[in-house]
């Protein structure tokens, strides 16, 4: 959740800053669109053959940090596609993050700022990206969206990144230990990066069991 206006210190410019993207993020919440929502999770839903009750249970593990070992594929792929509608529906300088543990440095958005921020509102608030992204506001507000605040935290970014981007995922061995999978896990994983038919039955049988 973000912040209430009261919750920054407004003696630094950050905090005014950051005062002044959630208020507008507010603003724009109101106006937020629910059609155009259900479509992109209808979107996302098609990425796993239209099984719904696997992407609320992905949704769950990313807003919590979880990763189900078992479904790591759809999980990237899921992490994929929003990385992916973040980078449309926010494109440069049309959003900005600021640095609230240094009351006077300001933080606009640069190649830094977005590995901070970006997989943190992916995983962590992305109903709330989805609603900022479908706000329809009037011709002479449209302005407002050029001005959109996202809270960065680099830990929970980095972790997230870790954990569902398939590039971090699968780049060595020492990093799949860090996120507590095993041989086996790493067994599968080869297997999901060069598959080129369909899994099998077996393999559908025991996913949808598990779910």
């Amino acid at each position: 959740m973000s912040s209430s206006n009261n919750d920054y210190d407004l003696s630094s410019y950050a905090g005014r800053c950051a005062s002044f993207g959630s208020s507008t993020n507010s603003f724009l919440l109101k106006h937020q669109d629910t059609c155009f929502i259900e479509r992109m999770v209808e979107e996302q839903v098609k990425l796993l053959g239209g099984n719904k009750e696997l992407y609320s249970r992905i949704d769950t593990n990313m807003m919590n940090g979880v990763i189900d070992h078992f479904f790591i594929r759809e999980h990237c792929a899921i992490y994929s596609w929003r990385e992916t509608f973040f980078s449309k529906h926010f494109p440069d300088n049309s959003w900005f993050t600021v640095d609230l543990d240094d009351e006077d440095e300001f933080e606009a958005e640069d190649g830094s700022e977005k590995f901070t921020t970006i997989p943190f509102q992916i995983t962590r608030h992305f109903d709330r990206v989805m609603a900022l992204a479908s706000a329809n506001v009037h011709t002479e507000l449209t302005w407002l969206k050029q001005q959109i605040y996202f809270e960065k935290n680099e830990q929970l970014a980095a972790e997230a990144f870790s954990k569902y981007s398939w590039g971090a995922m699968t780049i060595d061995e020492e990093h799949l230990k860090d996120l507590g999978l095993g041989f086996s896990d790493l067994a599968h994983l080869i297997v999901e990066e060069y598959q080129t038919g369909p899994k099998k039955l077996e393999e559908m049988a025991l996913k949808a069991i598990l779910l």
